[in-house]
């Protein structure tokens, strides 16, 4: 059986809209109250912002804000990563390696 090319590009959006809305939802709760002090309310904040920025960058010809918008995300994906890990691995850390792996596609990706 060969593979559905022309389904690539649903494909690609249905990873740029699921990428965003998760961003938005698990990280809204720590943008709701704004504390400038708090450096989560900073990573949550660049999270969103990304997430978005993924999203416009799939209407642009050129590839320069998605790559960058999944860079950003894989190291901020990252850097959660590194934070939480307490020695053992569990649901809620391995909830990390999605928008980490999903951002590193589009960082090697672009637009294609």
């Amino acid at each position: 059986m060969q593979p559905l090319k022309s389904g690539q590009v649903i494909a690609l959006w249905f990873l740029r809209i699921t990428l965003a809305l998760y961003l938005f939802f698990d990280n809204i709760y720590s943008l709701r109250q704004i504390s400038f002090e708090s450096l989560r309310f900073y990573i949550a904040f660049a999270f969103v912002i990304f997430a978005i920025l993924l999203l416009v960058g799939g209407f642009l010809s050129k590839p320069g804000l998605t790559v960058i918008s999944g860079l950003i995300i894989f190291l901020l994906s990252a850097y959660q990563l590194f934070v939480s890990y307490g020695g053992t691995f569990d649901v809620g850390l391995i909830l990390y390696l999605f928008p980490l792996s999903i951002g590193f596609f589009f960082l090697c990706q672009g637009n294609k």
